[in-house]
């Protein structure tokens, strides 16, 4: 397990940082398969075949880590992760090594803008002026998208709904994403948990840290992990169960531990978290959709290792769900929106699919892969919460 932790002294640690990429650029150099993942890997089989694997240096890796933008599929695909000898962990690798990289050399005011999601509920027409009209301030492409920034976020829409009884009992981190930019996805997530006797309570959680893990802010990641770990600690006390609606988020709140060097209580999906209820047997759910489904799965749900559960509750309810596994959409937040060319490049196979497909509904749970359905599309795409939700109104 690699150090994500400022605090930790091995963090710090050079020396090791680099014996440890020309290690694992070893393994990578007979294997290659992620030749055409992200252009971190083209980057280093162009030093390998230059210069060879032991004689990277930290200015090969830290041209490498910055072409990383940490969809995992890396480690999701290797022959080669724990618990297999080789023990090679790529994506954990690049995101110690950016982070390092990174608290050495110092943030830019254009970090620092791109890891403040949680003062945007604060200062929303600012936001929205700096997304629509400082794209230039911001960094972003051209091209890139528009991510929206809502009038009202969620925790203000928010209304807690008290369930005598409950079949279960949910504290949910919300995201920045549904807070900030898509608070109908929150709304329905709750509508359906309370429809089905699951209460619902919103702590006050801060950002899960994955802005500050893109910009390279080890110290600010930190502190947001710590806050978040305690309230998640408290409401495990108290008989809730974290639940995420956005993978990204969720896996974030996982990779605590790494954070923090300690343990963290789970944090689930919204739509594993339903599922499990489901199979336990305390909750059913009733309904009817016969609507054909293209689907994206997220690169984060896969690193999850929770299936697709969105998928077969939709199919359970008689929609017709076809998977694109088309590849990431490049997005990963503030970084696809910096380097669009890269983002649309690497979602291209993924926008072809959703561009020619004749699917009734769009669906995913990520927005951020959302916006590049769109671009493609035309038409908005919908979490899975929110499919279930029409289809449980045929009940």
């Amino acid at each position: 397990m690699y150090p994500l932790n400022p605090r930790d002294p091995s963090f710090f640690d050079s020396t090791k940082l680099l014996r440890e990429f020309e290690r694992i650029a070893s393994v990578c150099n007979g294997c290659r398969l992620c030749f055409n993942y992200c252009d971190s890997f083209p980057t280093l089989f162009k030093r390998i075949d230059e210069r060879g694997a032991v004689k990277l240096t930290l200015d090969d890796l830290r041209d490498v880590s910055s072409k990383c933008f940490h969809c995992k599929m890396c480690y999701v695909n290797c022959p080669y992760v724990p618990p297999h000898e080789f023990m090679v962990d790529f994506s954990g690798l690049m995101e110690w090594a950016w982070l390092l990289f990174k608290t050495k050399e110092g943030l830019s005011l254009r970090d620092y803008l791109w890891e403040m999601l949680d003062a945007m509920r604060f200062a929303r027409p600012l936001a929205r002026a700096l997304i629509s009209r400082g794209r230039e301030i911001m960094g972003m492409h051209r091209e890139a998208p528009e991510l929206p920034v809502a009038d009202e976020g969620f925790r203000e829409r928010f209304r807690p709904k008290r369930i005598d009884n409950p079949k279960a009992k949910v504290a949910l981190f919300p995201t920045c994403l549904v807070e900030n930019s898509f608070p109908e996805i929150g709304e329905d997530l709750v509508e359906v948990y309370n429809s089905l006797g699951i209460e619902v309570v919103v702590p006050d959680f801060v950002c899960c840290g994955a802005p500050m893990l893109d910009v390279g802010d080890a110290e600010r990641l930190r502190k947001n992990a710590e806050r978040n770990a305690e309230v998640m600690e408290r409401m495990v006390k108290e008989g809730y169960d974290v639940v995420s609606p956005i993978p990204t988020c969720t896996l974030m709140l996982n990779e605590y531990p790494r954070v923090l060097g300690r343990e963290v209580p789970k944090a689930h999906d919204a739509m594993e978290y339903l599922l499990k209820l489901v199979n336990e047997g305390k909750v059913q759910i009733k309904g009817k959709l016969e609507k054909s489904v293209a689907y994206h799965p997220p690169c984060h749900l896969k690193y999850l290792r929770v299936g697709y559960p969105g998928v077969r509750l939709m199919r359970s309810l008689g929609l017709k769900v076809e998977t694109s596994n088309k590849g990431c959409s490049g997005m990963d937040g503030g970084w696809g929106l910096r380097n669009y060319e890269t983002a649309k490049r690497v979602g291209s196979k993924m926008m072809d699919y959703f561009r020619e497909s004749k699917a009734d509904l769009l669906v995913t749970e990520c927005p951020l892969a959302g916006l590049q359905i769109k671009r493609a599309s035309g038409r908005q795409p919908l979490h899975p919460i929110q499919v279930l939700k029409e289809a449980m109104r045929n009940a």
